[in-house]
């Protein structure tokens, strides 16, 4: 619930972006620094919050962790200056951090070793709907009781899920053969820090999640709106096409990399579907084709989830935490940098055209050379893939 909950603040803004840039008087680069914040605090605690645990468990961090995000929540709504927008965004990302990391470590300690990519899988489809419910529902939401509004009901949200994970999670969960309480934080750490598959897996998985992070997180709806002069209700539809996508393929691309024993050729088959897909999705001039492509996009980005298997299969059991946080710290990482960068890219290409109250109008060339960044993306992702060696579970 809690993931689920991170993801749907993670995305929301992508539909309030009108409002966020009138709100705080910023161009589109500018909004993609505010949002990206989220990645920046986010990024920053992955290998923390692996760290704790993996020596303290899951119970008090979790809860703790939906309260901080609560906070920022608030902080991000009241507040009329961009500079205490970022921060609330950075105090949302902070407490979002161990949301993920957090349902594959309970994955790894209470079920079976080779059930573990069926749970990542599990996990990402909660993700994925969280984002459903952040694209289409969130923007009804703030056509109808404003962005403001929109985000004190999902902190109260927020509050439920926080008393539910203080009153069920357990206060320990323990590895069956393994304890952590003999080794420091540094152990641990530079352990799994030193293991370079852990980062090109983790760079891998980054390159590969931008048309999630990057493009239905943040852009594609103004891309939807300014290519087909749609609503941004339609628009946050067909970006929420991608997601179900997302979630539909993850747990099949799960078990099918189980069946046929090939964790990487799955990711490499799905590096390259992607690519093929987001170059006819960013010129095609049909509404109804955009949404198919979306949708197929989304059920080959699922291949992603893989990464954080293979992750887990080059570090040892009782390391998971860390290995795990490590490469989803990575992945998020490559959100954090590329959000704005796309917004910066926009405003390169921005043709000067503006709104009555001064708003900034990109048109449909400038959204397309700046997306045309992500597709190269995917090349780089595949050239790592081929460094990534295939292994089983080390105990």
């Amino acid at each position: 619930m809690f993931y689920l909950y991170e993801v749907i603040l993670r995305v929301s803004p992508s539909v309030m972006t009108d409002d966020l840039m009138l709100h705080y008087n910023i161009t589109s680069g500018m909004l993609g620094v505010m949002i990206s914040c989220f990645y920046y605090s986010y990024t920053l605690l992955q290998i923390p919050c692996g760290l704790v645990l993996d020596k303290l468990g899951p119970r008090n961090l979790v809860g703790s962790s939906v309260v901080l995000s609560i906070t920022g929540l608030i902080l991000f709504s009241i507040t009329h200056n961009v500079y205490w927008a970022q921060f609330g965004r950075c105090i949302v990302g902070a407490g979002a951090a161990c949301a993920f990391i957090s349902c594959l470590q309970i994955a790894s300690m209470v079920f079976p070793v080779n059930h573990f990519a069926l749970f990542a899988g599990i996990t990402n489809m909660m993700g994925t709907i969280g984002a459903l419910c952040g694209g289409f529902p969130i923007a009804k939401s703030v056509n109808h009781l404003g962005w403001q509004a929109t985000i004190f009901i999902q902190s109260a949200i927020g509050v439920i899920i926080a008393v539910l994970a203080f009153a069920y999670i357990p206060r320990k969960i323990k590895f069956p053969e393994h304890g952590n309480k003999s080794r420091s934080f540094g152990t641990i750490f530079g352990k799994v820090v030193r293991n370079k598959q852990i980062i090109l897996i983790g760079l891998m998985g980054g390159f590969m999640y931008l048309p999630v992070s990057v493009f239905s997180e943040l852009w594609a709806v103004p891309f939807f709106i300014s290519k087909y002069g749609i609503t941004n209700e339609i628009a946050a539809l067909a970006s929420s096409v991608l997601f179900i996508g997302f979630a539909l393929g993850s747990i099949p691309v799960a078990m099918i990399a189980h069946r046929v024993n090939g964790y990487m050729q799955t990711i490499r088959f799905g590096i390259g579907g992607i690519a093929l897909i987001f170059i006819p999705l960013i010129y095609v001039q049909n509404l109804w084709m955009s949404f198919l492509l979306v949708f197929l996009l989304g059920m080959l980005t699922a291949t992603e989830v893989l990464i954080f298997t293979c992750a887990k299969n080059n570090e040892s059991a009782r390391n998971s935490g860390t290995a795990i946080s490590l490469a989803n710290g990575l992945v998020m990482l490559a959100g954090a940098v590329f959000q704005p960068a796309l917004g910066i890219l926009l405003d390169v290409f921005w043709t000067g055209l503006t709104t009555d109250n001064g708003l900034r109008i990109y048109d449909i060339s400038s959204y397309q050379q700046a997306i045309l960044t992500l597709p190269a993306c995917l090349l780089v992702a595949y050239v790592l893939s081929w460094f990534v060696e295939e292994t089983i579970q080390k105990e």
